[in-house]
């Protein structure tokens, strides 16, 4: 017999025990006519799955199956499209979850000073989230790159983040020799590429599609050059536009938007998440030090991307906000992703 596969720390197994709770606690909440709902809960039996509601095609067939079955609405949690929603402002007043949005509003608005000379970009980086390499997303405020804005993202994905857990996966010495755009493709010529494994360099090179096409909405693939050719790699082959990778593939799973990374706030502290969680709950622990002082919780969604807010009351210190999914097996934290705050 073929052994269980694992994903992301669990085995089919108990992928499927997860899918089936989901959908029979879903379908007892409605009372169908006929015998449509015993069905469909015996067919899930016979199936075996990975994570559903990571699987966008599953999470739709599953509910699609159910609101056929009792004549109803289900809601299919799927993934979004790729498009940015690019230094979009963030809403005012905190809320425990917010409308769906393909990528987190930002910290602040996009600006440009008076002389045209600095701007605000976003800018992804790759963060080991105890699983695997993912992307994270920062605002940079930089001096105006000779390449415009893409260009002045894309150098300042080269260097250092503000958080320290995340990193580039190029070269600091990177440089942006050129930018130039034709329809929706972007191309941008380096003087240089990572020199990593398959995966690595698979996403370096979404790191830099994602920066990109966040940077400027119009642009949906990027053509990579080096000194102006085709990248040597070992492992793929770059040569044709790259578009960006299915969030849920490559994109951190749970994000802290706010408090930034050594922001200086007041209390009650509003804290921002955005992600996707099994039934849709980021846990929060704020720590002092090795002391772990408030503790709560912010519901995204599974199966896609959702900003969430909620409220901690903290005395002044210097703290540390720690974002995670609790794993279904044994508890432990998945997909972790901290800050460091001070309250004034």
């Amino acid at each position: 017999m073929t052994p269980p596969r694992e994903r992301d720390g669990m085995t089919d197994d108990t992928l499927e025990t997860r899918l089936r709770r989901a959908l029979n606690t879903e379908a007892s909440m409605v009372n169908p006519s006929g015998d449509g709902l015993s069905r469909i809960r015996s067919g899930i039996a016979e199936e075996q799955s990975t994570v559903w509601w990571r699987r966008p095609a599953l999470a739709l067939v599953a509910a699609a199956l159910i609101g056929l079955a009792v004549g109803g609405v289900a809601v299919a949690l799927g993934q979004n499209d790729d498009q940015p929603n690019d230094i979009a402002n963030q809403t005012g007043e905190p809320q425990t979850t917010a409308p769906a949005t393909t990528e987190p509003a930002p910290t602040s608005s996009s600006s440009t000073d008076p002389g045209g000379s600095t701007v605000d970009v976003p800018v992804y980086y790759v963060h080991d989230d105890g699983l695997a390499l993912r992307l994270y997303r920062e605002f940079h405020h930089a001096a105006m790159n000779p390449e415009g804005k893409i260009g002045t993202a894309v150098d300042q994905m080269f260097g250092p983040a503000v958080d320290p857990d995340y990193s580039s996966s190029w070269p600091s010495t990177t440089e942006v020799l050129s930018v130039t755009k034709s329809g929706d493709t972007a191309t941008i010529d380096l003087s240089a590429f990572p020199s990593t494994g398959a995966a690595a360099e698979d996403k370096a090179v979404q790191q830099l599609v994602y920066t990109v096409t966040a940077t400027d909405n119009a642009v949906k693939k990027v053509r990579l050059l080096v000194n102006g050719k085709a990248p040597q790699s070992g492992h793929s082959d770059w040569s044709q536009p790259v578009a960006r990778a299915p969030m849920l593939d490559v994109q951190g799973l749970i994000w802290i938007l706010t408090p930034t990374q050594g922001s200086k706030v007041g209390s009650p502290v509003k804290v921002s998440v955005y992600g996707t969680a099994f039934e849709g709950t980021v846990t929060l622990q704020v720590f002092q030090g090795d002391t772990q002082v408030a503790e709560t919780f912010a519901t995204t969604a599974m199966g896609m991307f959702v900003e969430a807010s909620t409220t901690i009351k903290l005395d002044p210190g210097s703290y540390e906000l720690r974002a995670f999914e609790s794993s279904a097996k044994d508890g432990s934290p998945l997909h972790v992703d901290t800050k460091t705050f001070t309250v004034k």
